[in-house]
């Protein structure tokens, strides 16, 4: 059988896809005015929405780390945006004038209009290291509405000392660096914009070269361009009215850009080359009808795909993940919206003029590969399909031995500044310093009274209870501000407030007491993420009934935020995966008209994203080719990530199995309606639609990879292992799954491909 017949002649001509083809031809300069006005209106709008961007906290916004660190903000006026100004002093240095030079620094920091309240080192000697080499100073700000400005008022005063004659003593040089949650914040929005304008900058004109390449016409490779720019700025627009109103993360515009890009522009492939395929045989009208009804439908059925799963990121209690689902699925249905109207409408006015500017002439070359890889495949498709698990299997391992955190000052650079300060204090003071452990500790009867003699002894025994433990270097608490005091001291003082206001400990048991809460600070030997540090915050939480009767223990900190979120996290996927995958199952049901098929692409999904997640484990969390990739290695996955990529590959990785089946469908319904359906449609069918879509499948992965596989180059550490996880998956996915394991496996299953109860 001639192979090449079984493609249809006409496809639906009284589909609604179809139907919309018509509607856009006849009024194609309307819909070119209307896309031009809203593109121009985001335009207008985009450069706002810089502003309108956060650092979106990342932690479970139902947690008890997270609601206790609400209460203590509430109760002891803790600022969650305080500044931490690191001073390191050289080998040498004399303290007293070492001392003179930080006072100045920081008067002069007082002085700025920005600035609340300065606590010094010398008011408090736990802000210096045991050799006085590092201190550190707290500034609160004014103003929570312009951090950036006032950091950068900040910043000028230190670049004002350092750039001042040197003393005569170069030993009295002290390094300054400026950190804390707003300064590291900072600094990621900043590099993250820098590093997207640098990746846009770069790879639109790759991008281009690569269409042409497909295409061999000027005008059909700038056409999905101009779609995946149009679906990107919209979006953008979009985005600042939507961030008026919810919190939206800096990532949201790495995440727009990579799925823009690359879904806006594979969209539009698909639709213009189609249109080539159609218009050699038909009017401008009918190839724009029928590319709808076929190319256009599996855009639609794909892109919803993609949309159900961006999705499931709004249903975890996390705002970052949250904002991150709104910027995916809207960059997603912006990209399908102008693929089904916008470019019709283009191509209704370019017609026969889309081969204008023709460099070269693209053969069916590239067809006949693909048929014969389609033969082999067909032909060894039982050890085709074991090679391919196997392979999967093995990227796929490292996985299993996945360690996760939340990265904070470690997502930046290790030459940057807020980075650096952290960790200069980490290793003067300890991993602990800079993220203790915090208690807020409350009678368990509002009536009752928190300094009673009871609760002082509970408390006193508890906190002996906790300095001893071999993890925790030290405890800071309303029964241990003084050694020399034991438990009766402290029940006398608290007992009579006359007598505390008298003490010398009346100041820092002011600090530590408010209304009806008291804080215990615990600060761990080991860091956040480090498993010590998780087991002492989890041991807290699961003794403290037995510790403190008839107190009421709270618990937070950034260790405990990680856990909640983690635990967060793992009991909302099964719910999130269910309903992905549910809604998944039912698009492609629809579309495929199918049981089998559905359930087989999404087992496909799932290896290829199993190989990716092995890969970034080998990469990112073990540190091979950290040389290559220019970073550091922090001994874990970042928790988001794997989410993250799993919520966008399940619906990107669809997009390809989407194309190939829908062809594959095509022709084995036309074999059917054409009277020459036999036992070996089936195959003819693999065969036919592997041959039709195997260059575009390739071409429009290839396109994926090229936008994703920059951002490997870019600064930040949770933004390169995205952008690489989604180019592996897709290496996988487009090579090993699409184009030798899903032929085979249809081969392999034959007419029960076909199957349904209906």
């Amino acid at each position: 059988m001639n192979l090449k017949k079984a493609r249809p002649q006409f496809a639906h001509p009284k589909s609604r896809f179809a139907g919309l083809g018509n509607l856009i031809y006849r009024y194609r300069v309307w819909v070119l005015a209307v896309w031009g006005i809203v593109t121009l209106l985001s335009l207008i709008s985009t450069p706002l929405l810089e502003n309108s961007l956060q650092e979106v906290k990342i932690v479970d916004q139902t947690g008890e780390a997270n609601l206790t660190e609400q209460l203590l903000q509430q109760e002891f006026k803790i600022d969650p945006n305080a500044l931490t100004l690191v001073f390191q002093l050289p080998e040498g240095a004399v303290p007293d004038v070492a001392q003179s030079e930080i006072q100045a620094i920081l008067a002069s920091v007082q002085k700025l209009p920005a600035t609340k309240q300065v606590t010094s080192p010398s008011e408090r000697p736990d802000y210096q290291s045991a050799d006085g080499r590092v201190q550190y100073s707290v500034i609160e700000l004014s103003s929570q509405k312009k951090l950036s400005s006032d950091i950068a008022a900040i910043e000028q005063v230190l670049t004002e000392r350092s750039s001042q004659t040197p003393s005569q003593n170069p030993a009295q040089n002290i390094t300054t660096y400026l950190t804390g949650k707003p300064a590291i914040d900072r600094e990621v929005q900043r590099i993250s914009k820098a590093d997207l304008g640098r990746v846009e900058l770069w790879v639109l004109p790759v991008m281009l070269g690569v269409l042409i390449l497909v295409f061999g016409s000027l005008v059909a490779a700038t056409m999905p361009i101009a779609i995946g720019i149009v679906a990107v700025s919209t979006t953008l627009g979009l985005l600042y009215i939507v961030s008026l109103k919810l919190s939206v993360s800096v990532f949201a515009l790495n995440l727009t850009s990579m799925l823009g890009l690359g879904l806006g522009i594979d969209y539009a492939l698909l639709i213009v080359k189609r249109f080539q395929q159609e218009l050699r045989d038909r009017s401008v009208e009918q190839a724009i009808s029928v590319t709808l009804a076929t190319a256009g439908r599996a855009i639609f059925f794909s892109g919803l795909t993609v949309c159900v799963s961006l999705f499931g990121l709004m249903l975890f209690p996390i705002r970052l993940l949250q904002s991150l689902g709104i910027a995916g699925a809207m960059v997603v249905s912006l990209s399908v919206l102008s693929a089904l109207t916008l470019l019709p409408a283009l191509l209704s006015v370019v017609g026969h003029r889309i081969y204008y500017g023709n460099i070269f002439s693209v053969t069916d070359r590239p067809q006949r590969f693909w048929r014969q890889v389609a033969g082999v495949v067909i032909r060894y498709s039982v050890p085709a399909a074991i090679a391919v698990l196997l392979i999967v299997a093995g990227l796929t391992a490292p996985f299993f031995a996945a360690d996760f955190g939340i990265a904070n000052a470690e997502i930046l650079p290790q030459s940057n500044p807020a980075r650096e300060g952290v960790d200069v204090l980490n290793r003067a003071f300890g991993a602990g310093e800079t993220s203790p452990i915090l208690l807020a500790i409350q009678p368990a009867q509002p009536d009752e009274a928190l300094l009673s003699a009871q609760h002082i002894e509970a408390l006193y025994r508890f906190v002996r209870q906790v300095q001893n433990d071999p993890r925790v270097s030290s405890v800071q608490s309303l029964v241990n501000i003084d050694p020399r005091l034991g438990l009766t001291d402290y029940q006398q003082l608290y007992s009579n407030p006359a007598l505390l206001a008298a003490s010398p400990i009346a100041a820092a048991a002011n600090q530590l007491s408010h209304g009806s809460t008291t804080l215990v600070v615990v600060k761990s030997r080991t860091g956040i993420h480090d498993e010590a540090s998780r087991e002492l915050v989890k041991e807290l939480r699961t003794d403290r009934a037995n510790s403190l009767p008839n107190l009421k223990v709270q618990v937070t900190g950034q260790t405990a935020s990680e856990l909640d979120t983690i635990d967060a996290i793992a009991q909302r996927l099964p719910t999130v995966l269910t309903v992905i995958m549910v809604a998944t199952f039912i698009v492609l049901a629809v579309l495929l008209n199918s049981i089998a098929l559905p359930i087989k692409a999404m087992i496909a999904n799932l290896l290829s994203m199993g190989a990716s997640f092995g890969a970034l484990v080998f990469i990112f969390q073990w540190g091979h080719f950290q040389k290559f990739l220019n970073f550091t290695p922090v001994g874990y996955l970042d928790v988001l990530l794997p989410i993250v990529l799993f919520c966008v590959l399940f619906g990107l990785s669809m997009d390809y199995e989407v194309f190939l089946l829908t062809r594959i469908k095509e022709t084995y319904d036309s074999l059917k309606l054409s009277g020459k359906a036999s036992s070996k449609s089936n195959t003819e069918s693999v065969i036919v639609g592997l041959e039709e879509t195997g260059q575009l499948i390739t071409s429009a992965a290839l396109l994926v990879i090229i936008v994703t596989s920059a951002f490997v180059f870019t600064s930040l550490i949770i933004i390169k292992a995205l952008g690489l996880g989604i180019a592996i998956a897709i290496v996988v996915d487009a090579s090993l799954i699409r184009l030798i394991l899903v032929p085979a496996t249809m081969k392999l299953m034959g007419k029960w491909n076909w199957w349904t109860p209906w």
